[in-house]
Protein backbone atom coordinates (compact mmCIF):
# COMPACT_ATOMS: atom_id res chain seq x y z
CA UNK A 1 0.00 0.00 0.00
CA UNK A 2 1.25 3.42 -1.06
CA UNK A 3 1.76 5.72 1.98
CA UNK A 4 0.12 9.58 1.05
CA UNK A 5 3.29 10.71 2.53
CA UNK A 6 5.07 8.89 -0.94
CA UNK A 7 1.91 10.05 -2.90
CA UNK A 8 2.52 13.56 -2.09
CA UNK A 9 6.94 13.90 -1.61
CA UNK A 10 6.97 15.63 -5.29
CA UNK A 11 4.73 18.45 -4.22
CA UNK A 12 6.92 19.03 -0.74
CA UNK A 13 10.22 19.85 -3.06
CA UNK A 14 8.08 22.79 -4.32
CA UNK A 15 9.42 25.31 -1.65
CA UNK A 16 8.76 28.35 -3.61
CA UNK A 17 6.73 30.16 -1.36
CA UNK A 18 2.25 30.82 -2.90
CA UNK A 19 2.80 34.18 -1.27
CA UNK A 20 3.57 37.33 -3.34
CA UNK A 21 4.45 35.92 -6.22
CA UNK A 22 3.44 38.80 -8.47
CA UNK A 23 2.07 41.93 -7.27
CA UNK A 24 -1.59 42.45 -7.12
CA UNK A 25 -2.30 44.78 -10.12
CA UNK A 26 -0.46 42.09 -12.53
CA UNK A 27 -2.44 39.39 -11.46
CA UNK A 28 -4.47 39.76 -15.02
CA UNK A 29 -2.52 40.27 -18.08
CA UNK A 30 -3.87 40.71 -21.97
CA UNK A 31 -1.93 39.51 -24.72
CA UNK A 32 -3.74 40.78 -28.48
CA UNK A 33 -6.53 42.36 -26.88
CA UNK A 34 -7.70 43.57 -29.69
CA UNK A 35 -7.46 40.44 -31.94
CA UNK A 36 -10.68 39.39 -33.52
CA UNK A 37 -10.50 35.49 -33.07
CA UNK A 38 -11.14 33.12 -29.87
CA UNK A 39 -11.08 34.67 -26.70
CA UNK A 40 -8.96 31.92 -24.28
CA UNK A 41 -8.39 32.47 -20.40
CA UNK A 42 -5.64 30.24 -18.04
CA UNK A 43 -5.83 30.41 -14.82
CA UNK A 44 -3.15 29.20 -12.73
CA UNK A 45 -0.45 29.97 -10.68
CA UNK A 46 3.50 29.92 -10.89
CA UNK A 47 3.80 27.28 -13.57
CA UNK A 48 1.74 29.81 -15.32
CA UNK A 49 2.96 32.85 -14.50
CA UNK A 50 5.58 34.09 -11.77
CA UNK A 51 6.93 36.99 -11.21
CA UNK A 52 10.75 38.18 -10.79
CA UNK A 53 11.97 37.23 -7.95
CA UNK A 54 15.58 37.41 -6.86
CA UNK A 55 15.69 36.01 -3.57
CA UNK A 56 15.14 32.73 -5.07
CA UNK A 57 17.17 33.18 -8.39
CA UNK A 58 13.96 33.94 -10.34
CA UNK A 59 14.69 36.90 -13.00
CA UNK A 60 11.59 36.11 -15.56
CA UNK A 61 8.04 37.24 -15.86
CA UNK A 62 6.71 34.16 -17.18
CA UNK A 63 5.75 30.13 -16.56
CA UNK A 64 7.80 28.94 -13.75
CA UNK A 65 10.41 27.12 -14.75
CA UNK A 66 10.86 27.23 -18.72
CA UNK A 67 14.13 29.20 -20.09
CA UNK A 68 12.38 31.56 -21.75
CA UNK A 69 8.50 32.90 -22.56
CA UNK A 70 8.36 31.06 -25.41
CA UNK A 71 9.16 27.82 -24.00
CA UNK A 72 6.09 28.02 -21.11
CA UNK A 73 2.74 26.22 -21.26
CA UNK A 74 0.68 29.00 -21.87
CA UNK A 75 3.07 30.34 -24.66
CA UNK A 76 3.17 27.17 -26.73
CA UNK A 77 -0.51 26.63 -26.33
CA UNK A 78 -1.40 30.04 -27.41
CA UNK A 79 0.69 29.36 -30.69
CA UNK A 80 -1.22 26.48 -31.43
CA UNK A 81 -4.39 27.83 -30.54
CA UNK A 82 -3.63 30.38 -33.00
CA UNK A 83 -3.17 27.57 -35.58
CA UNK A 84 -6.59 26.76 -35.66
CA UNK A 85 -8.49 30.27 -35.18
CA UNK A 86 -5.77 32.98 -36.07
CA UNK A 87 -5.69 36.49 -34.14
CA UNK A 88 -7.05 34.98 -30.72
CA UNK A 89 -7.59 37.39 -27.78
CA UNK A 90 -5.96 35.61 -24.22
CA UNK A 91 -5.90 36.43 -21.15
CA UNK A 92 -3.54 35.05 -18.07
CA UNK A 93 -5.39 34.98 -14.61
CA UNK A 94 -3.02 33.91 -11.98
CA UNK A 95 -4.56 33.38 -8.91
CA UNK A 96 -1.66 31.84 -6.19
CA UNK A 97 -3.56 34.08 -4.05
CA UNK A 98 -7.03 32.61 -4.06
CA UNK A 99 -5.64 29.07 -3.72
CA UNK A 100 -3.80 29.95 -0.38
CA UNK A 101 -7.01 31.02 0.91
CA UNK A 102 -9.61 29.67 -1.40
CA UNK A 103 -11.24 28.82 2.24
CA UNK A 104 -12.37 32.30 2.00
CA UNK A 105 -13.28 32.04 -1.41
CA UNK A 106 -14.42 35.05 -2.67
CA UNK A 107 -12.41 37.86 -0.54
CA UNK A 108 -9.62 37.80 -3.21
CA UNK A 109 -12.41 37.63 -6.47
CA UNK A 110 -11.17 42.21 -6.70
CA UNK A 111 -7.67 40.59 -7.98
CA UNK A 112 -9.08 39.08 -11.09
CA UNK A 113 -12.13 41.37 -11.62
CA UNK A 114 -10.53 42.49 -15.01
CA UNK A 115 -10.63 38.71 -16.01
CA UNK A 116 -13.86 38.48 -15.53
CA UNK A 117 -14.57 41.33 -18.10
CA UNK A 118 -12.62 39.53 -20.51
CA UNK A 119 -15.47 37.67 -21.65
CA UNK A 120 -13.67 33.92 -22.27
CA UNK A 121 -14.91 31.27 -25.01
CA UNK A 122 -12.20 28.75 -23.02
CA UNK A 123 -10.69 29.08 -20.35
CA UNK A 124 -8.06 26.59 -19.60
CA UNK A 125 -7.95 26.14 -15.56
CA UNK A 126 -4.16 24.42 -13.97
CA UNK A 127 -4.59 24.74 -10.61
CA UNK A 128 -4.20 23.31 -7.28
CA UNK A 129 -0.50 23.28 -6.09
CA UNK A 130 -0.37 25.76 -3.44
CA UNK A 131 -4.07 25.15 -2.03
CA UNK A 132 -2.55 23.40 1.35
CA UNK A 133 -2.47 20.23 1.91
CA UNK A 134 -3.08 19.53 5.45
CA UNK A 135 -6.26 20.29 6.61
CA UNK A 136 -7.17 20.01 2.68
CA UNK A 137 -11.21 19.96 2.87
CA UNK A 138 -12.94 18.45 -0.55
CA UNK A 139 -16.35 19.45 -0.22
CA UNK A 140 -15.33 23.63 0.46
CA UNK A 141 -13.00 23.54 -2.18
CA UNK A 142 -15.44 21.94 -4.22
CA UNK A 143 -17.81 24.52 -3.30
CA UNK A 144 -15.56 27.76 -3.87
CA UNK A 145 -14.01 25.99 -6.98
CA UNK A 146 -17.50 26.38 -8.65
CA UNK A 147 -17.74 29.85 -7.14
CA UNK A 148 -14.14 30.65 -8.65
CA UNK A 149 -15.00 29.35 -11.98
CA UNK A 150 -18.50 31.25 -12.03
CA UNK A 151 -16.96 34.35 -11.31
CA UNK A 152 -14.47 33.89 -14.16
CA UNK A 153 -17.26 32.32 -16.37
CA UNK A 154 -19.79 35.77 -16.17
CA UNK A 155 -21.69 35.21 -19.41
CA UNK A 156 -21.42 31.43 -18.85
CA UNK A 157 -20.55 30.75 -22.12
CA UNK A 158 -17.15 29.81 -22.04
CA UNK A 159 -16.17 25.93 -22.38
CA UNK A 160 -14.11 25.09 -19.35
CA UNK A 161 -10.75 22.50 -19.31
CA UNK A 162 -9.45 21.34 -15.73
CA UNK A 163 -6.13 19.47 -14.90
CA UNK A 164 -4.69 17.99 -12.45
CA UNK A 165 -1.61 19.34 -10.47
CA UNK A 166 1.89 18.85 -11.55
CA UNK A 167 2.70 17.27 -8.45
CA UNK A 168 0.30 14.98 -6.78
CA UNK A 169 -1.67 16.83 -4.79
CA UNK A 170 -4.71 15.52 -2.18
CA UNK A 171 -7.62 17.97 -4.32
CA UNK A 172 -6.42 16.16 -7.78
CA UNK A 173 -8.82 13.58 -6.84
CA UNK A 174 -11.74 16.31 -6.34
CA UNK A 175 -11.03 18.29 -9.67
CA UNK A 176 -11.31 14.96 -11.43
CA UNK A 177 -14.68 14.52 -9.33
CA UNK A 178 -16.06 17.92 -10.25
CA UNK A 179 -15.35 17.31 -13.98
CA UNK A 180 -16.85 14.25 -14.08
CA UNK A 181 -19.87 15.90 -12.57
CA UNK A 182 -20.54 18.16 -15.09
CA UNK A 183 -18.85 16.38 -18.04
CA UNK A 184 -15.90 18.46 -18.52
CA UNK A 185 -12.29 17.34 -19.93
CA UNK A 186 -9.54 17.02 -17.16
CA UNK A 187 -6.21 16.72 -18.23
CA UNK A 188 -4.20 14.22 -15.91
CA UNK A 189 -0.52 15.98 -15.29
CA UNK A 190 0.34 14.48 -12.01
CA UNK A 191 2.82 11.76 -13.13
CA UNK A 192 4.91 14.52 -14.87
CA UNK A 193 5.72 16.27 -11.73
CA UNK A 194 7.40 12.26 -10.60
CA UNK A 195 10.08 12.59 -13.34
CA UNK A 196 13.00 15.02 -13.24
CA UNK A 197 13.32 14.79 -16.86
CA UNK A 198 10.34 17.09 -16.73
CA UNK A 199 11.60 19.21 -14.12
CA UNK A 200 14.44 21.95 -14.24
CA UNK A 201 16.57 19.93 -12.33
CA UNK A 202 20.02 21.17 -11.97
CA UNK A 203 18.99 24.45 -13.83
CA UNK A 204 18.31 26.18 -10.77
CA UNK A 205 19.93 26.93 -7.44
CA UNK A 206 16.78 27.11 -5.68
CA UNK A 207 15.15 23.69 -5.52
CA UNK A 208 11.77 25.30 -5.26
CA UNK A 209 12.01 26.87 -8.54
CA UNK A 210 14.57 23.57 -10.04
CA UNK A 211 11.40 21.61 -9.16
CA UNK A 212 9.09 23.32 -11.31
CA UNK A 213 8.30 21.98 -15.27
CA UNK A 214 11.40 22.68 -17.31
CA UNK A 215 11.33 23.18 -21.30
CA UNK A 216 10.33 19.39 -21.58
CA UNK A 217 7.82 19.68 -18.62
CA UNK A 218 6.47 22.59 -19.92
CA UNK A 219 6.25 21.28 -23.87
CA UNK A 220 4.47 18.06 -22.43
CA UNK A 221 1.79 19.90 -20.36
CA UNK A 222 0.70 22.29 -23.65
CA UNK A 223 0.66 19.15 -25.63
CA UNK A 224 -1.82 17.21 -23.20
CA UNK A 225 -4.00 20.22 -22.91
CA UNK A 226 -4.13 20.99 -26.68
CA UNK A 227 -5.31 17.54 -27.25
CA UNK A 228 -8.43 18.60 -25.19
CA UNK A 229 -8.65 21.74 -26.82
CA UNK A 230 -8.53 19.89 -29.99
CA UNK A 231 -10.99 17.61 -29.11
CA UNK A 232 -13.70 20.40 -28.25
CA UNK A 233 -12.51 22.17 -31.48
CA UNK A 234 -13.55 19.14 -33.55
CA UNK A 235 -16.60 18.45 -31.68
CA UNK A 236 -17.94 21.95 -32.84
CA UNK A 237 -17.07 21.39 -36.29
Amino acid sequence: MVRDKDIYSQMEKNTVDSKDQLKDSACVRFINPDGKGRRVMFVGNSITLHGILPSIGWYNEWGMAASKKENDYVHILMDRINGITPDSRFCICQVAEWERNYKAGETVYSLYENARHFNADMIVVRLIENCPKDGFDPEVFKKEFDALLGFLNKSRKAELILTTGFWRHPGDSTIVEYANERGLPCVELGDLGESDEMKAVGLFEHSGVAAHPGDTGMKTIAERIFGAIAGITAERR
